[in-house]
């Protein structure tokens, strides 16, 4: 692991182009997305269709922090923060206790009211409308200035470290015993109650948990963009980012990571050829048929299946 992390915040930055690169850092962030959806999936059995109101949320307040209330970097992303966790709480205490096909609902109806309150033209002064804002700040973030995130190099470093760190720490927790109370209760909640264990709390903290990581991923996006628009908390991301998370797999921390990484570079692939929509969705179905458990998921099962001298699960 120590290697793939040194050669991966290495290599690139030697040998790719800015143009790579910033598809890159686009997918990383995608995939840390992707992340907080799927380890909600896999350990809950929950589906969060609203990501990206937590991911363009944290963006938007983050630049209304600089523009409107005067705040300095840092105090801006420690008031932004504190606001997306104390809204996800609010949510997810009144949301987790519904069946998985409520609760994927309910985030879909918050997040498109969120995306489309932002759009009012009486909260135009604060959000910039559809016009979106542009985000300056003075001083350094963490011994960054405005344009080394704008640099491609430099923040790939930082995005493939902060991938790393939120695998990482949703690695642990999915092997922690929140995990495993997680698991139990995705498998028979009614069980779980009358053995004694609280199913409501797990299920939020998790719920807290998984959109911090989304938050971390926007504003990253937006200390790298420099701009922060409606369209960052639209449906369109949080559809993406279910996408990348299936495409890769959601059965660990790696295959939604390497899913946002393919989604980016197939995007920019299509586009170019003019047919995204089309081909994004073929390129789908044939993902979903041949890696029924993901590229990530399907690979490991294959060299397990060959080291151990088994059939394969397509074979």
């Amino acid at each position: 692991m120590v290697i793939v992390f040194a050669l991966g915040a290495t290599v690139p930055t030697r040998f790719a182009s800015d143009f790579v690169l910033r598809l890159g850092n686009e997918g990383l962030l995608l995939g840390m997305l992707a992340l907080s959806v799927a380890f909600l999936m896999h350990q809950a059995g929950l589906v969060a269709l609203g990501a990206a109101s937590m991911y363009g949320g944290t963006g938007l307040l983050f630049a209304i922090a600089l523009s409107e209330w005067n705040l300095t970097p840092i105090a801006a992303i420690g008031v932004s923060f504190l606001i997306v966790v104390v809204y996800a709480t609010i949510l997810g205490a009144l949301i987790v206790r519904t069946n998985p096909l409520a609760f994927m609902m309910l985030t879909l109806a918050a997040g498109e009211m969120i995306s489309h309150g932002v759009l009012l033209e009486g909260l135009r002064g604060y959000t910039g409308g559809a016009d979106g804002l542009v985000v300056n700040f003075k001083g350094s973030i963490f011994g960054m200035e405005a344009t080394d995130f704008a640099s491609p190099s430099q923040f790939w470093l930082l995005t493939w470290t902060a991938a790393w760190l939120a695998g990482l720490a949703l690695w642990v927790v999915g092997r922690s015993r929140l995990g495993s109370i997680l698991r139990a209760v995705r498998e028979n909640e009614e069980r779980m109650r009358f053995s004694g264990f609280g199913t409501y709390l797990p299920r939020l903290i998790a719920y807290v948990l998984v959109n911090i990581v989304a938050a971390v991923a926007g504003l990253l996006h937006v200390l790298n963009a420099g701009f922060v628009s409606p369209e960052s908390l639209g449906l369109t991301v949080s559809t993406n980012t279910l996408v990348a998370a299936l495409i890769g797999g959601i059965g660990g921390s790696v295959g939604p990571i390497v899913g946002g990484l393919i989604f980016s570079f197939a995007q920019d692939e299509f586009g170019a050829r003019g047919l995204t929509q089309l081909l994004t969705g073929i390129a789908i179905v044939l993902f979903i048929v041949v890696f029924p458990s993901g590229v990530v998921g399907g690979v490991w099962g294959a060299l397990r299946a060959r080291a151990l001298g088994e059939p394969s699960e397509r074979s």
